[in-house]
């Protein structure tokens, strides 16, 4: 059901750790036949755990697929049980989190050389955080699905039937989203960037402000720039950010392409090549696209329908491999 998004998200072969072939190569051809995968790490979404069900089964269809991969489905905290991962999601540091995840992937062997990575939305968050201020093994190629890479204007609601560390993380942001200890301890607060109150946000925030590196605000009140975002994306091999047209669980749903709700109207959506974030290059999002090299991608459907063989996300990512335009 998976080989063929499968195989489009093995974004490339190598025979020995640094010879890497980019996303856009021909994966049909021109690969010897005992070259060994490139590595491939994944991150999952709020409320999931590294080895549930459906995070081992994708791995495990993947190790077939693919006999002699390396998969590393990241567990955070380290060691941590799936009630504790779990808990994780919602509450505590997301820099924290990435900060453990930069020291574990530092200490895996079979990532020396490189690898690609998957975050599935909230991950996608966690595995730039990985790419801008570590990035030692670094990522070769990124794909996210659903990620609320500018913020969220709304708390993600809860799962049905809800779970006690979402219902508490709930009613605790609503108590204050950009009190200090919210800032400190409450996941989704940390990434929550409401336009109508941005000098709190800039002000408040530094999880997802210093992320795109927006920085704090000059004299006329914009955002400085340029402030803390690490390495930026600009040394990606590849960015992929799928969007999905529906998606009413991350709000606004196009923050999966670096979009913001207008503050001065809030039915409109200000794209990516409208932001300071762009136009100024501070994450190195124009850098890539100038090289057609960030890819902009979206599904039909609700947050995370990515559908199996045939469906969309296996047409996002084979077009985006062959470098072709994407014909849903």
């Amino acid at each position: 059901m998976l080989s063929a998004l499968i195989g489009a998200v093995l974004l490339g072969t190598a025979a020995a750790a640094p010879a890497q072939i980019p996303l856009a190569a021909n994966l049909s051809a021109g690969v010897a036949p005992t070259a060994r995968p490139r590595p491939l790490v994944i991150w999952h979404g709020l409320g999931d755990t590294a080895h549930s069900e459906g995070m081992d089964a994708f791995a495990d269809r993947v190790r077939e697929l693919y006999p002699g991969i390396y998969v590393h489905n990241v567990v955070a905290p380290r060691d941590a049980s799936a009630s504790d991962e779990s808990r994780a999601g919602w509450w505590g540091s997301a820099s924290g989190l990435g900060d453990d995840v930069c020291e574990q992937l530092g200490e895996i062997p079979e990532l020396v050389g490189g690898f690609d990575a998957i975050g599935f939305s909230q991950g996608g968050l966690f595995i730039r955080y990985y790419a801008q201020y570590c990035n030692d093994p670094p990522v070769r190629n990124l794909i996210t699905f659903g990620s609320p890479h500018f913020g969220i204007a709304a708390l993600i609601p809860c799962p049905d039937p809800p779970t006690l560390a979402c219902t508490l993380a709930a009613r605790a942001a609503k108590a204050g989203i950009y009190t200090a200890w919210a800032q400190r301890n409450l996941i989704q607060a940390q990434y929550f960037r409401d336009p109508a109150r941005l000098d709190e946000f800039l002000l408040a925030n530094e999880f997802i402000r210093d992320l795109n590196a927006e920085g704090g605000l000059d004299d006329d009140g914009e955002p400085t720039g340029r402030e803390h975002g690490g390495l930026g994306l600009s040394g990606v091999e590849n960015v992929v950010a799928i969007a999905f047209d529906e998606d009413e669980t991350v709000v606004p749903g196009l923050s999966a392409h670096w979009a913001t709700i207008d503050p001065d109207n809030t039915t409109a959506v200000v794209p990516l090549k409208e932001q300071q974030l762009y136009a100024q290059d501070w994450i190195g999002l124009r850098a890539l696209d100038k090289k057609g090299r960030l890819h902009l991608e979206t599904c039909p459907g609700r947050h995370m329908e990515i559908g199996g063989e045939g469906e969309c996300g296996d047409k996002v990512l084979q077009s985006v491999a062959a470098g072709a335009a994407v014909a849903i």
